[in-house]
């Protein structure tokens, strides 16, 4: 903007510093006529008296102008009667070799040559006139680099008037263009700022200073699009709580936006958690009461398993069944599936002292090996979920435990048995299973 500014300023500045270089020109010679008009009036007298005295005082006085290179006075006979520059006065005045003509006019003659040095000069002439007749002849010599200068002090007399308002204007626009700059990216700071905190979950920042403006528009839809993910979000226990994830944030890489097809075979370590029976209360105690234990504990292995980089894949009844290495956490699955396991049987220990109503007998086993995720179910419904003899295996560990133990599948026992102290348990037949059972009881770590 303020190039473009300047090209539209200097353009029109350089053609009237042109425009208003002949004028100057014209105007300096014009006050060194005045000049050579004075003396020529001034030199009437002696000149017809032939006073070389006051002749050569009247060339001295105007010699000393600015400019001036010399003063000549001429009689009728073109002879010299008194010249500043030490010229024979009774001599024949002779015309300057090579000169050129710069104006003719009835005032007098204006020739242009170059001195002995090289110089510019400008030769004024004007008539000595008495009675209507003339008498002599003044010739005023004016230095060329004087009217050069002269001409350049006006043409940068006339630049500045004519260009400080102009940089003023332009002083005005620039601090217009850095407080406008200043302003936008203020208001453009306020929207990224928004942005981020929105990316990071902060649904209650808004941005309270929004105007009638594009970025105004863009404030507005950022603060709807927060109020409509807010009304979401506040929604999402809820959402959570029919989920098999622990959280919406966790869900895998977008499984069910591909297909019915999609599945892949991972590694994994299966929890299963399960009440080995309901004890004396199971069918007498209030369903109500039974219900409320019930959620509590599944609600707090839930949790546990979601915090140690687990997802629950199902729940079967009372037994919950969680997943790790699908999820997005898949580093040392097997660790994070056996201290899940660990601090749940702590958790519901603890609570089984406090007298919670909590199931006490609840058995925990682990697995690991190959499973198969993907969606699984019909047209109608799909769920994403994993099948796989890791799965069958840590439910048959839960059958073969005692309540309150952590019984340890061969795979996984294979994996930690550098990390845990265990008890060997006589391999036992499972239906369905090709070879006993291998299970361990886990002590400690």
């Amino acid at each position: 903007m303020l190039l473009l500014f300047f090209v539209a300023v200097g353009i029109p500045a350089a053609f009237v510093t042109l425009k208003q270089q002949k004028l100057l020109f014209a105007e300096t010679l014009r006050s060194m006529e005045t000049l050579a008009g004075y003396v020529a009036t001034g030199v009437e007298v002696p000149l017809l008296a032939e006073d070389t005295l006051r002749l050569n005082a009247a060339a001295r006085d105007a010699a000393a102008a600015d400019g001036v290179e010399y003063v000549c006075i001429l009689d009728n006979n073109r002879v010299i009667r008194a010249h500043t520059a030490q010229m024979p006065v009774g001599r024949e005045f002779t015309s300057f070799a090579g000169g050129t003509m710069v104006r003719d006019s009835r005032e007098g003659l204006i020739v242009q040559y170059a001195d002995e040095a090289g110089r510019r000069i400008y030769d004024l002439a004007r008539p000595v006139v008495s009675q209507d007749k003339t008498i002599g002849v003044v010739h005023v010599g004016v230095s060329g680099d004087f009217i050069r200068h002269r001409v350049r002090a006006g043409q940068i007399s006339l630049l500045l008037w004519f260009l400080v308002p102009c940089l003023l204007v332009a002083a005005a626009l620039v601090c217009l263009a850095v407080l406008g700059g200043r302003r936008i990216r203020t208001r453009t700071a306020a929207l990224v700022d928004a942005a981020l905190a929105y990316g990071n979950g902060d649904l209650q920042h808004t941005i309270d200073r929004t105007e009638n403006d594009e970025l105004g528009d863009v404030g507005l839809a950022l603060n709807s699009m927060a109020e409509r993910l807010g009304t979401f979000c506040n929604d999402q226990p809820q959402l959570e709580n029919y989920l098999k994830f622990p959280a919406l944030h966790r869900m895998l890489e977008g499984p069910l936006v591909k297909g019915e097809e999609y599945a892949v075979r991972r590694q994994v370590a299966v929890l299963i958690a399960g009440i080995r029976d309901y004890g004396p209360d199971g069918g007498t105690g209030k369903p109500e009461d039974i219900v409320v234990a019930l959620n509590r504990y599944i609600g707090i292995a839930t949790d546990i398993i979601g915090r140690h980089g687990g997802y629950v894949d199902k729940i079967i009844g009372d037994a919950v069944v969680g997943i790790f290495g699908v999820s997005l956490y898949r580093e040392e699955h097997t660790v994070r599936a056996l201290r899940a396991a660990v601090e749940l049987r702590q958790t519901l220990a603890a609570a089984g002292q406090d007298k919670q109503e909590l199931p006490a007998n609840v058995c925990i086993g682990l697995s690991a090996g190959v499973v198969l995720s993907g969606n699984i179910g019909s047209h109608s419904r799909v769920e994403y979920g994993s099948v796989g003899e890791s799965i069958k295996e840590a439910y048959s560990l839960i059958t073969l435990g005692r309540p309150g133990e952590i019984m340890l599948g061969e795979g996984i026992y294979s994996r930690l048995q550098d990390f845990v102290r265990v008890e060997p348990l006589e391999p036992q037949q499972i239906i369905g299973a090709a070879e006993p059972l291998k299970n361990y009881r886990f002590l400690s770590l």
